[in-house]
């Protein structure tokens, strides 16, 4: 029997909000992403798969801090002084536009076990096993068609993208640079370990997303995270079983709907809201859904203030109801700002799918970021 780990969108790096963490005085959500990522070095040292497959986006730019960079070569290295192979193929998130301005990868390059693949489709050899690696690239068709499965050995694919299903992209993230590829020509692999989507997720029979090891955006909070242990047996067959990781809490509380609620009511029910979700240490979101303009400006943001100051993050948005005639208007810290970039993404259309929900989610984080000056 074979035992392989997949993993995928560590995004080793990542930062958000403004909680620091005591003793470190790091962003708390980067230290988030190294205490997910060491679980999982912890347990693979520990039980010695035969190998370890990291689908792409190891982490979160094309330039990582060296901080992140020091962080992700000391866990790595372990696996190396462990005897546990490890290879890595680079995903959207960390592939310079230009090819002029290298890959962290290479760093890697030089490390005993650990196979690192960024430029185009490589095979790697493991004793029994051929690895068929194709990392995010501008041809990622062409290269994925370079898969030639070897006979009589285990053959594992590798593929950083969205998966085209029936003909159409779907699995989107809903980044400028993500790439399509269909694996309808893919045969004749035992299995094919898939990153980019964030959620673990069954293709196929023979193709799994091992989804990412943190949440990122409230479009995760349902979802588990974790990795993937591929074991291919002896009689041909294969089990695939999800380990899930500890991670921090992300919660999406339920809206306060103030149709209908006097103002005494709307306070309330939102200062309600936070007390029952007991905030501290988690990263919540809570929607105020057609609150009157009068009723937002008598609101105690002090008190709220005060009620969420150990949350990792508390978002509190608000989608004001002008007068009885008119439409519900998104709004937020920066009303204006956001509601005609809201408007613009929903009108927007080209001849590529796109997640506009992920697309919209991502750039009023991307504002929210640059108002607190993260």
């Amino acid at each position: 029997m074979k035992r392989i780990f997949h993993i995928a969108d560590t995004h080793i790096g990542y930062t958000a909000y403004r909680r620091i963490e005591e003793g470190s005085g790091l962003n708390q959500r980067e230290v988030d992403t190294y205490n997910a990522f060491t679980q999982f070095i912890n347990f693979t040292v520990k039980e010695k798969p035969d190998a370890v497959l990291h689908a792409g986006d190891l982490f979160d730019s094309v330039r990582p801090t060296n901080r992140a960079i020091s962080f992700a070569l000391s866990q790595i290295l372990r696996l190396s002084e462990a005897g546990i192979p490890f290879v890595a193929i680079s995903g959207n998130h960390e592939s310079p536009r230009l090819k002029e301005t290298g890959s962290v990868f290479s760093l890697f390059e030089h490390i005993p076990g650990v196979y690192v693949v960024y430029e185009g489709y490589e095979t790697i050899e493991l004793d029994d096993m051929i690895i068929h690696a194709v990392p995010h690239c501008d041809d990622i068709e062409r290269e994925k068609e370079r898969i030639r499965p070897v006979k009589d050995r285990f053959n594992i694919g590798m593929l950083h993208a969205s998966i085209k299903v029936g003909g159409k992209p779907v699995f989107m993230m809903g980044d400028l640079n993500e790439q399509v590829v269909s694996i309808d020509s893919l045969t004749g692999l035992d299995y094919i370990a898939l990153g980019h989507y964030h959620s673990y997720t069954r293709v196929r029979g023979d193709a799994y997303y091992a989804g990412s090891t943190e949440r990122f955006s409230f479009g995760e909070v349902s979802d588990d995270k974790g990795f993937l242990e591929l074991r291919l047996l002896d009689d041909g067959t294969k089990e695939v079983i999800f380990h899930p990781l500890q991670i921090r809490e992300m919660v999406d509380l339920e809206p306060v709907v103030c149709d209908g609620l006097d103002a005494h009511a709307i306070k309330r029910a939102i200062k309600d809201r936070i007390i029952e979700c007991k905030p501290d240490n988690k990263v919540v979101r809570l929607r105020v859904l057609g609150i009157p303009l009068h009723v937002y400006h008598s609101l105690d943001f002090d008190e709220f203030k005060r009620l969420t100051k150990h949350a990792v993050h508390f978002e509190l948005k608000y989608e004001f109801k002008r007068d009885e005639s008119s439409s519900t208007l998104n709004k937020s810290t920066f009303r204006s700002l956001r509601s005609e970039f809201e408007r613009f993404i929903d009108k927007y259309t080209t001849g590529v799918q796109i997640d506009h929900k992920r697309l919209k989610e991502l750039g009023l984080e991307y504002m929210r970021d640059w108002e607190q000056g993260d």
